[in-house]
């Protein structure tokens, strides 16, 4: 018969800080009323809805670090709070991918909504349909390892699905980022008259939304990639600044820009031409 685990045992690495997750929990709480209040009552923008829900994720996962802090051998609630704070920024990011096609169409002309040869449209398709990707991906794999407390061989394994999934996300965020690129080097030169005069605050945003976003996500491979004998998951440092402080910062860049408020309706799809309407534009990449 196997002995029963030390009274003292925990699934903690290292002493938890209380104060840090109570204090987490109620700013991360702040900023998603904030967004919700702007998403869904101020300025309706159904098509941001997936960035409050990511902060509501980001809620309840800070709520239950809190608790685990006091219940260090609960390893449901641990495991749960770990997750939810893994993948909410795959929601968040959604609302940066689905600004792209918006920032094209309200700001360059008809014939040019195309960035490296890709219409305004499939950009946002693809890029949303990377962000679906890598939540099945990184769900599927912080599954697999919180079921078994992230120890163990199955946890391992659920783990480098995770850094697949991971992996995939710095890939889609370093190319969408050159996308951004290309499409402010064309605003320069291409800016409709009609373009909305607060356009440039929303590129800041995304800019700075993505840029921490991607941060935060190579943070992420190296701490799973050193696994449990590495610096990054031993000291709680390191969670605070390069994932907790990231991903509030990559939330409240929209709550001070909305994008609601400075394109509006501007860069919105339109119905599509009839061939004969669409046969006379061109296209740069």
């Amino acid at each position: 018969m196997a002995d029963p685990p030390p009274k003292d045992w925990s699934v903690w690495l290292f002493e938890p800080s209380l104060p840090l997750a109570i204090v987490g929990t109620v700013v991360y709480t702040l900023v998603t009323i904030w967004i919700s209040h702007l998403t869904c009552y101020k300025y309706k923008a159904w098509y941001f809805v997936s960035v409050p829900i990511g902060g509501l994720c980001q809620v309840t996962g800070y709520a239950m670090r809190a608790y685990s802090t006091q219940h260090h051998q609960d390893i449901g609630v641990f495991a749960s709070s770990t997750s939810l704070i893994i993948l909410a920024p795959i929601l968040i990011s959604a609302g940066n991918y689905v600004l792209i096609g918006r920032l094209i169409r309200a700001v360059l002309p008809p014939e040019r909504h195309r960035i490296f040869k890709v219409p305004a449209q499939r950009l946002t398709q693809v890029y949303v349909s990377f962000d679906v990707v890598c939540m099945c991906i990184q769900s599927s794999g912080a599954s697999l390892a919180s079921g078994v407390g992230w120890v163990g061989q199955l946890a391992d394994i659920g783990t480098n699905i995770l850094l697949a999934g991971l992996a995939l996300q710095v890939f889609a965020f370093s190319t969408y980022l050159c996308i951004l690129v290309r499409f402010y080097y064309l605003s320069r030169s291409l800016e409709v008259p009609t373009s909305p005069p607060g356009w440039l605050n929303v590129l800041k945003a995304v800019f700075i939304s993505s840029i921490l976003i991607l941060i935060r996500c190579v943070f992420r491979m190296v701490e799973f990639a050193e696994g449990n004998d590495g610096y990054t998951l031993r000291h709680e440092w390191v969670f605070w600044v390069f994932e907790a402080l990231l991903m509030v910062f990559a939330l409240l860049v929209f709550c001070v820009w909305f994008p609601s408020k400075y394109i509006g309706d501007a860069g919105a799809s339109k119905p599509k031409k009839s061939g004969s309407e669409a046969a006379g534009g061109s296209s740069i990449t």
